[in-house]
C-alpha cells in the first residue's frame, strides 16, 4: 500500500517537472479542449445539415400542392366557360324560338281577332302583362 509520504514524493516530483515541462500539460490540455469543442460541432453541423434538408423537403411540398391547386382552379375555371358559353348559346337559341312562338301565337290571334280589334287588345294586354287602355 502507498503511504502518505509516498504520495506527497510523487506529488513533489509532478510539480517540479511540470514547472519545467508546463508546456507539455498545456498542449495537452488544449488538445482535450479543442477535441471536445470540434467533436460536438460535427453533431451541430450535421443538424443543421438535417435541418436544411428537411427545409428543403417542406418548401418543395408546398410548392407541389400548390401547383396542383392552381392546375385545378384553372381545370374548373375552363369548365365553367365552357358551360357558361354553352349555356348562353343555348338560351339565345331558345330565346329565338320564344320569340317565334310568340310571333306565331300572336299571329293566330290577330287572323282570330282581326274582326274585334277591341277583344284584341284585351287578350293581348293579359298574355304578355301589357296596359289596357280604351
Amino acid at each position: 500500500m502507498i503511504t502518505f509520504l509516498a504520495v506527497k514524493r510523487i506529488a513533489k516530483k509532478t510539480w517540479v517537472w511540470v514547472k519545467h515541462n508546463w508546456q507539455v500539460p498545456l498542449i495537452i490540455l488544449y488538445t482535450l479542449a479543442l477535441w471536445f469543442l470540434f467533436r460536438r460541432k460535427n453533431r451541430a453541423v450535421s443538424i443543421l445539415e438535417e435541418r436544411n434538408k428537411s427545409y428543403k423537403e417542406q418548401i418543395d411540398a408546398i410548392d407541389k400542392i400548390h401547383k396542383e391547386e392552381v392546375e385545378r382552379r384553372n381545370k374548373i375555371l375552363e369548365e365553367y366557360n365552357k358551360i357558361l358559353t354553352e349555356l348562353e348559346e343555348k338560351y339565345k337559341e331558345d330565346k329565338l324560338e320564344l320569340d317565334s312562338k310568340k310571333k306565331k301565337e300572336v299571329k293566330k290571334l290577330v287572323e282570330k281577332y282581326h274582326d274585334n280589334p277591341d277583344e284584341l287588345a284585351k287578350l293581348l294586354a293579359e298574355k304578355y302583362g301589357l296596359n289596357y287602355v280604351k
